[in-house]
């Protein structure tokens, strides 16, 4: 190298810094790449257009590089230090893939405004791992061959080597930039129009077909490359509102189901509930289901981070027992799916709370400081009905900022926090002893569950003695990614079927069902084993989301080869069920379980929204003409689920990810354009209602207006 021409080597570097910071992208693009990425269909317009992006961003940084620095070792320095950033910055945005399964945007990084105690040591560690494990340092190769070809070359010549840049020459380059940037730009706004017009989508979709380099740098600058979305749907007046909501409302006398062409209603009977459904004397009502729990307490349960594939698997199931049991005196839906968005845990809680999506790019809890929103929440019924309606959650109070989303948004009469505990004589530095006759204590930098189970049952005591019936909200926090805090410790002896077979983050993982257990027991069970179960109540128990675990593993556990696809499926699988305790008790030997007085399973597939319209119809909650959507969760309608952070859809007979319908579980099925159209019509009309103020009350007196009371 150092025999040649030192101009050849000059250029030559700068056409490597070209070639190769274009090829890293694919790093985030490829999902042969990138095992954690869910991207679109590869098209050869996405591809030329996003190769033209990124290099029109990248001349412009060379270009003013250039203008600044005459010498050619300089520039060489210069733009290796920027390959460098440009790396790094491609490195952090897989990390962000692996917790998040999607290209990073501006308005997800209202995620970090959360408190980090706790989540962030570990996390940095599993990111850092990953340069190792899942060899990440290869996004470092740009840096590394520029600088070997740096000290290859005689740096003595090129140190005397100027190369001025003219303003004939700054102002042609300016202008090829603009033109190069215009074109790509126009050509992604029409792709994406056409393809997939979901601002939760857009990210990915546009590091694609626009460019990773040219999508951030616009983030950056504020402009978000977003589509208005009622100007897409021309909703332009009343009628218009009125009409597009109503085909999915399902707050109706009688409607008609997309997929199977019947009548169905917002009053469900037995003749269209499951088979096999159990309902006590003491609370039938005849063929009617609606209103069967009226008049009673509600104990909704937020469980973190669970997947249904633990009790697929034999050893994880085995050792679930009381949930096993519990489950027997319940109605379980056994395929049950998340709705969460970037909000994870918050936008669990938000499809249950309201019924609604989340938006998927964004978590509408920070985003309520900017935008006042006015949604119905079951708090906000219950609240009518004289219910006293509080939140009990183990970690700060300012996490998802739910000290205002809380009694200002979901309108809940109180919330019982960290910082209440602590107030009240809670010591983390001691934690909380469990287990007083072994004198076992949790440490952790939150309140454990068991001391949560433990003060639901209390708060819901006081209430019961004051004749209050009540609407209580307890929120778990175990297990959290990346599951540290387990009161028995990580051990090897539990699972040594898997001992060096799975990754060090999965068996942290499954070593946590025993807490899980134990934890769901002390809801009903003091640690002697008597009965706390609270009278006149129900339980409802969903979990938030699933573990996230993405790293060959999940075949392991289930003893089979999984696709991508599938392995999404199973990831988004979570448990839910309602459990009415009578009072009656089935006996196990060391304990009681009250029997149910609800029972039965659903096959059919549900989700988190779902859940929100089974508690209106099951409680009759006052919601008068308000909409609701999704379907009751004891009925044999037919529905999906959708997952509103990779945009995938759960049907009875498939999977498929809106990002590209070829992507289908199993791979023979194929997505109608009907099916698709439908699904995504109103993923677009509910990302209206939730990013506007006002839309969803606007909404409900639109559908009184135009179709009468």
């Amino acid at each position: 190298m150092k025999n040649k021409n030192p101009w050849h080597i000059y250029f030559i570097f700068i056409g490597a810094f070209f070639l190769l910071n274009i090829l890293n992208t694919y790093m985030l693009t490829v999902q042969g790449l990138n095992r954690y990425i869910a991207p679109f269909k590869h098209t050869f317009l996405g591809e030329v257009n996003a190769f033209i992006g990124n290099f029109s961003v990248l001349f412009l940084m060379l270009l003013l590089l250039f203008i600044f620095i005459k010498k050619a070792k300089s520039r060489m320095i210069s733009l290796m230090i920027l390959t460098f950033l440009l790396n790094f910055y491609i490195f952090w945005m897989g990390v962000f893939n692996l917790f998040f399964g999607t290209a990073f945007s501006l308005p997800a990084s209202t995620i970090f405004n959360n408190p980090s105690d706790g989540f962030a040591m570990g996390t940095f560690l599993q990111a850092l791992l990953e340069l190792i494990t899942y060899y990440r340092i290869i996004v470092f190769l740009p840096t590394i061959i520029l600088i070997v070809l740096y000290f290859m070359a005689d740096r003595i010549k090129l140190k005397e080597m100027q190369f001025k840049v003219t303003i004939k020459k700054t102002v042609s380059g300016l202008l090829i930039v603009v033109l190069l940037m215009f074109s790509a730009v126009t050509t992604y706004y029409d792709q994406f129009a056409k393809t997939l017009p979901l601002n939760s989508a857009k990210s990915t979709f546009a590091i694609q077909n626009l460019g990773v380099y040219p999508y951030y740098l616009g983030e950056f600058f504020g402009q978000p490359l977003d589509i208005d979305l009622v100007r897409f749907l021309e909703l332009n007046d009343e009628n218009a509102i009125a009409t597009a909501y109503q085909e999915y409302n399902k707050n109706q006398t009688t409607y008609i189901n997309f997929f199977d062409g019947k009548t169905y209603s917002n009053r469900l009977n037995m003749n269209q509930a499951v088979d096999g459904l159990y309902v006590d004397p003491t609370i039938a009502n005849g063929n009617n289901l609606h209103g069967i729990l009226e008049g009673k307490n509600l104990v909704l349960v937020h469980l973190e981070s669970l997947n249904s594939f633990l009790f697929e698997n034999q050893y994880t199931n085995e050792r679930m027992v009381f949930i096993n049991r519990l489950m027997e005196q319940s109605f379980v839906f056994n395929n049950f799916y998340n709705n969460v968005g970037m909000g994870v845990s918050s936008d669990g809680e938000l499809s249950v709370l309201t019924g609604l999506y989340p938006m998927g790019d964004r978590t509408l809890y920070w985003e309520f400081d900017n935008i006042q929103y006015v949604l119905n929440t079951l708090p906000k019924y219950f609240n009518q009905l004289d219910y006293h309606t509080e939140v009990i959650h183990g970690d700060n109070e300012k996490f998802y900022n739910r000290d205002h989303v809380y009694p200002e948004l979901m309108m809940f009469d109180n919330f019982y926090s960290l910082e209440d505990y602590i107030e009240d004589g809670y010591n983390i530095e001691d934690g909380y002893v469990y287990n007083t006759i072994n004198n076992k204590t949790h440490h952790s930098p939150w309140i454990s569950d068991y001391h949560l189970a433990e003060t639901t049952n209390s708060f819901g005591q006081q209430l019961i003695n004051q004749n209050k019936p009540f609407m209580l909200f307890p929120i778990t926090m175990m297990p959290h990614t990346p599951y540290e805090f387990d009161p028995n410790g990580l051990r090897t002896d539990v699972y040594p079927q898997y001992i060096d077979t799975i990754n060090p983050i999965t068996l942290r993982y499954i070593n946590y069902v025993d807490y899980v257990d134990d934890i769901m027991k002390r809801f009903f069970l003091t640690e002697f084993n008597q009965d706390q179960t609270l009278e006149n109540s129900v339980y409802v128990f969903y979990s938030d989301h699933g573990s996230g675990l993405k790293n060959g593993d999940l075949d392991i556990l289930l003893n089979r080869n999984l696709s991508v696809t599938e392995t999404r499926k199973i990831l988004q699988q979570v448990p839910s069920f309602i459990y009415v305790p009578g009072d009656e008790y089935v006996d196990y030997g060391d304990y009681q379980i009250r029997k149910g007085l609800l029972t039965g399973e659903q096959n059919l597939v549900r989700s988190q929204v779902d859940l929100y319209r089974t508690i209106i119809e099951l409680f009759n909650l006052p919601v008068g003409k308000d909409t609701y959507y999704g379907v009751h969760g004891l009925s044999v309608e037919p529905t999906y689920a959708l997952d509103n952070r990779l945009m995938d859809v759960v049907l009875d007979e498939y999977f498929y990810s809106m990002r590209n319908k070829e992507k289908t579980h199993p791979e023979s099925a194929v997505v109608s354009d009907d099916v698709y159209d439908y699904i995504l019509r109103f993923k677009i009309l509910s990302d209206i209602l939730i990013s506007t103020s006002g839309m969803q009350k606007q909404v409900d007196q639109a559908i009184v207006n135009v179709y009468g009371d």
